[in-house]
């Protein structure tokens, strides 16, 4: 069995020669023997514990974070930076700054602040706004790429000034500004038509932009400890769905030979509004290694050569993505079915039918990488993860079809959005009632 193991992973690396290179600096980063460069720290002629005030433009998408329950973490390229007695410094690198949420749901449906008719300035911060800020420093440890080292944090109390406006000089600086500018009015107006779709509109709001504000109370917690928070995390299942809706619709509208062209349009437009994360990113270089592949009649012989290339093309762009949690788990549970999905379902077919063995192949891939990595970061395990995974896909699936053509059917008859609203939130309360069951299974803790 041993010998018929190792000999599968020899036939393995002959046919993917990108596979060693990629496996042999994940081991150099990871292990520490070779370093990596992460986002410059905030740097002025003054040190970052006498910061009052800082202007720049925001780099990131607002996130909800755990840490600072009543907090978004943004992260801003600084221009300028003050202290309390008034002096002033050019200032350079990305700071992470974290705005409390009385400040930034004032635009948000449904928030407790989103009303607010006081003196508060209102404002729209999302990527590519130009802000200025009241803040209070804080030192904490960052533990990323196995050493500790300090780093400033950033805690707003006032929002001096947030605009839209041209940066650096040339039309097409002026075009990519009001492209940001676009993209943020489209999420906070998907947003505003997701809140009217309830609960369903809420996970709808997760799946295709990331943001998980309005999810239902509990639902989050239940992908977790049912072992499919890869669910809810942008990856390569959402923009797999977006991409084959967008080939279909390619293909009936322009033909098959201008398909191709519409669905890298279709897929770099879904990556634009929902934002770059590690593993979307990831999910993006696979989806154009295929597509441009078949435009120009390449032959792939293994997914797992793509994923290696991917792995590589990533890093020397973002790497300091590689010790970001959403890149560990993405590359782990893709090498993982790449890798063992024909092992595991060799026996599994004596047993099941072919889908049921196919999406069990998979789920149990998808865990051997991904295993070590929950066990170090969240000492624990969830073995029921392959079975829900199995079960609730598929559903989650259909879901996100239903959802993307209500979305373009509402948008074109605003009069059906309601109707479309009721239809997913029945199919939403079967989903549910799935995650739920699967959460109540125990989960091994170490």
């Amino acid at each position: 069995m041993v010998k018929r193991t190792f000999s599968f992973f020899l036939k393995k690396l002959r046919e993917n020669p990108l596979v060693l290179p990629a496996v042999i600096l994940a081991a150099a980063f990871y292990s520490g023997v070779l370093r990596v460069s992460f986002e410059k720290p905030c740097r002025a002629l003054f040190p970052s514990q006498k910061i009052s005030r800082i202007s720049g433009t925001v780099v990131s998408n607002p996130a909800r974070v755990s840490d600072y329950k009543n907090s978004y973490r943004i992260k801003v390229r600084l221009d300028s930076a003050w202290t309390k007695d008034g002096a002033i410094s050019q200032a350079d690198g990305v700071a992470e700054v974290f705005v409390p949420t009385s400040l930034y749901e004032i635009y948000s449906p449904g928030k407790l602040y989103s009303a607010w008719r006081g003196e508060k300035i209102k404002f729209l911060m999302d990527s590519g706004a130009k802000i200025e800020l009241l803040v209070v420093p804080k030192e904490v440890k960052d533990y990323r790429g196995g050493t500790a080292r300090t780093k400033t944090e950033f805690h707003v109390t006032k929002i001096e000034k947030c605009v839209w406006q041209k940066s650096g000089v040339g039309f097409a600086r002026g075009i990519f500004m009001r492209l940001q500018k676009i993209r943020a009015l489209s999420r906070l107006h998907f947003t505003r038509l997701m809140y009217a779709w309830g609960k369903a509109g809420g996970l709808v709001l997760a799946l295709l932009s990331g943001s998980r504000e309005y999810l239902s109370g509990g639902i989050s917690e239940a992908f977790r400890n049912a072992g499919l928070s890869h669910i809810l995390a942008l990856s390569g299942m959402h923009l797999s769905l977006f991409s084959g809706m967008a080939f279909f619709l390619g293909r009936k509208t322009f033909g098959k030979r201008f398909a191709p062209a519409f669905e890298i349009f279709a897929i770099a437009l879904f990556f634009w509004f929902a934002g770059k994360s590690p593993s979307l990113f990831r999910a993006l270089i696979c989806s154009l290694c295929v597509i441009f592949s078949a435009i120009f009649h390449i032959k792939i012989k293994s997914m797992l050569n793509v994923l290696a290339f991917s792995f590589l093309l990533h890093i020397a762009i973002f790497p300091a993505d590689m010790f970001d949690l959403g890149f560990m788990l993405s590359y782990g549970a893709l090498a993982g079915i790449l890798c063992f999905n024909e092992l595991i379902a060799r026996p599994l077919s004596r047993i099941f039918p072919h889908h049921i063995k196919n999406s069990l192949a998979q789920s149990s891939g998808a865990q051997v990488f991904t295993i070590p990595i929950c066990m170090k970061f969240f000492k624990v395990i969830t073995p029921m993860g392959i079975f829900a995974s199995a079960a609730v896909s598929p559903i989650v699936t259909v879901f996100v079809y239903l959802s993307l053509a209500f979305i373009v059917l509402s948008l074109l008859c605003p009069f059906f959005a309601p109707i479309c609203g009721g239809v997913l939130g029945a199919f939403y309360f079967v989903l549910e009632k799935c995650v739920f069951i699967f959460a109540k299974f125990p989960r091994l803790k170490f």
